[in-house]
């Protein structure tokens, strides 16, 4: 009998250490696929930023961008998403303006990069990345 309660003991801890690893590596897949969506979104936004000075928007950063957007929505909560979507959103806005030339104050593309930097922090918050 006691040899019984043994084997039922060890298949228990075996099947609890087995959870704990699955959880343990879907947490790290999550982890690595958040940090490649991120890069991503950033990369967008500095290139979508370059075709604005060159005064060459071919919208295709654009796209991108809004793609980032959207995994990012589906990977993360709401705190880190919805100023993800929100930046999206005035960085296109404001990139199309400098490009058209309508002469966009230094304060509001500053105030842009703020916003940049915050959800950078945000991003950083999410993958548990020291600031």
């Amino acid at each position: 009998m006691g040899t019984a309660v043994v084997g039922v003991a060890g298949a228990l801890l075996q099947h609890r250490l087995a959870a704990r690893s699955r959880r343990w590596q879907r947490e790290d897949a999550l982890g690595k696929l958040k940090q490649t969506v991120y890069a991503e979104y950033l990369r967008s936004i500095s290139a979508s930023h370059g075709q604005a000075m060159a005064g060459e928007r071919t919208r295709a950063e654009d796209a991108r961008l809004h793609a980032a957007t959207a995994e990012i929505e589906v990977l993360a909560g709401a705190a880190v998403s919805g100023p993800a979507r929100e930046l999206t959103t005035t960085v296109i806005d404001t990139h199309a303006r400098i490009a058209a030339g309508d002469g966009v104050e230094e304060t509001t593309v500053a105030a842009v990069n703020r916003r940049r930097l915050e959800v950078i922090a945000l991003f950083k918050a999410d993958l548990e990345i020291e600031p």
